[in-house]
């Protein structure tokens, strides 16, 4: 399902538990209709997941082995955020979608200031044999973490060209100090 019909979907979910709440106490739900209500709470819950990772995560890219490395900062910066809890209680307590996408959107802005050093370490210049011509061509820039080469201020999933080369901008210093040389 794409972002638009998670979000509708979670809307259905959270409309019925207000709609539930509304008209039934809360005990009588847990009780009576314990069945039913569980699984609208589970639909909730499954839904509102499914809608925030999209939301969340939607166009980012970077490689299998970055990501394996960067998982543990993405979450670390999520558990520290606070912010899974207050999208549950978005959804339990207030069924507010709108409260749901502005913390789904200040999710997202947090893991994107965790994947902006990995991403400054992979920009490159993309070489190609016409950036030696005669007029050259201006590189474009290539990250090679996302794969993604930007045009017209715009990244977009690139594959390199045969007879390309990259270029590094960033160059990681070294950790140790560098050697003195004799004047």
């Amino acid at each position: 399902m794409d972002k638009n019909e998670l979000r509708k979907t979670l809307a259905v979910h959270l409309a019925n538990l207000k709609a539930n709440l509304e008209a039934v106490p809360l005990e009588i739900l847990k009780t009576k209709y314990r069945k039913p209500y569980d699984k609208l709470r589970h639909d909730i819950a499954d839904a509102a997941s499914a809608y925030v990772r999209e939301v969340t995560f939607q166009g980012i890219r970077l490689r299998k082995d970055l990501f394996d490395t960067t998982r543990p900062q993405i979450e670390e910066a999520i558990r520290q955020s606070g912010i899974l809890k207050q999208i549950s209680a978005a959804a339990f307590r207030r069924q507010d979608i709108a409260e749901i996408d502005a913390l789904a959107l200040e999710l997202r802005r947090r893991i994107k200031a965790v994947l902006k050093p990995v991403y400054d370490q992979y920009l490159c210049l993309y070489m190609t044999e016409d950036c030696f011509a005669d007029p050259p061509r201006i590189p474009e820039l290539y990250n090679e973490a996302s794969g993604c080469i930007c045009r017209n201020g715009v990244w977009i999933p690139w594959e390199i060209e045969k007879g390309a080369f990259l270029m590094y901008v960033y160059k990681k210093q070294s950790e140790s100090p560098a050697p003195k040389t004799a004047a």
